[in-house]
């Protein structure tokens, strides 16, 4: 019988940068969390030949690209990769970091190659800025990594993982006429970037270590949402030059509205655009949800969407 085997990945939000100043000989370290709603589920097996079935063409030629890769540098059988779901690309969800990790442990499962996630990422290039999305992979949760030495190949080290509180609840929201900054591009916007202030660095650690982690510990969903809204202002401050600016206009407007309610665990993944609100019970999720659904009625934006999700507390899961 062929062999078979089916993976599931999840998708993440990312939360901020620690460390964006390209001086400094120590760079990045982020912080973000892995997420229920969007996974990827891809099924690899034996075959007469190397075959890719996917509805979406950008993942099926990403996965013909990683077929290549892995048929240089290692002996593989040849097999039938299918997408039966995939996480929305370009929306910082992690999407494109998920579906090369999944794809390349799924072949080193396939052909016993022995691999692990680290050798995985480093043939595939992932993990060049954060490792977020390498731990989401592996573990799930709410995640910490220490960021690299700015001459370093080495992946960014992971510095902590946390279960999130499952009370606490998420709202995320989408600007479907956007498209998110992402691999070249993404490499280019950092280039940009002009000499950082060590004030960000300074209140992005302090907010982490004194706010973020101890309002996860012990369950204290202000002091967490204080420390996310420090971290988020100064990375809108440093990719948009102003603490309240965002990739989607309408989604700056319902953070607008959002913080004249008081709410403050709010903001960006990654470069967007999609926004995410933190909510500490289901019913005051509800309550929001339903708030904002008549909010964006009124203001009439179109193509802005909303949706629930989790904190998800575990990573990849294998079936054979």
């Amino acid at each position: 019988m062929k062999k078979r085997i089916i993976l599931k990945s999840p998708s993440r939000i990312h939360l901020g940068f620690l460390e964006l100043n390209q001086s400094s000989p120590r760079i990045f370290g982020s912080l973000g969390l892995t997420i229920s709603k969007f996974e990827d589920i891809i099924t690899i097996q034996e075959n007469k030949k190397f075959e890719v079935e996917s509805k979406n063409l950008d993942v099926k030629l990403k996965i013909q690209d990683i077929l290549g890769i892995f048929s240089k540098i290692k002996k593989i059988k040849k097999c039938k990769i299918i997408v039966k779901k995939f996480i929305p690309t370009h929306q910082g969800l992690g999407s494109g970091t998920q579906l090369s990790l999944s794809v390349g442990f799924l072949i080193s499962q396939l052909n016993n190659l022995k691999m692990d996630i680290n050798q995985i990422s480093e043939v595939l290039n992932r993990g060049n800025r954060s490792g977020i999305g390498i731990e989401a992979f592996e573990s799930g949760g709410f995640i910490i990594d220490l960021g690299k030495n700015k001459k370093s190949k080495n992946l960014p080290l992971k510095f902590l993982n946390l279960k999130w509180p499952q009370t606490w609840k998420i709202i995320l929201i989408f600007d479907n006429t956007l498209v998110g900054t992402s691999g070249t591009n993404e490499s280019q916007q950092f280039k940009k970037l002009k000499t950082v202030h060590s004030k960000f660095v300074n209140q992005n650690c302090k907010a982490v270590l004194m706010k973020v982690i101890p309002g996860i510990l012990e369950k204290n969903f202000e002091e967490f949402s204080e420390g996310i809204r420090l971290v988020q202002k100064n990375m809108s401050k440093i990719f948009y030059g102003d603490s309240n600016l965002y990739a989607s206009s309408k989604i700056k407007k319902i953070f607008s509205h959002l913080n004249k309610k008081g709410i403050q665990g709010y903001g960006q993944s990654s470069w967007g655009p999609t926004g995410f609100v933190f909510c500490k019970t289901v019913k005051e999720r509800n309550e929001l949800f339903n708030e904002l659904e008549s909010y964006i009625k009124l203001k009439r934006f179109k193509e802005i969407s909303l949706t629930k999700t989790d904190g998800r507390n575990i990573g990849r899961t294998l079936k054979s």
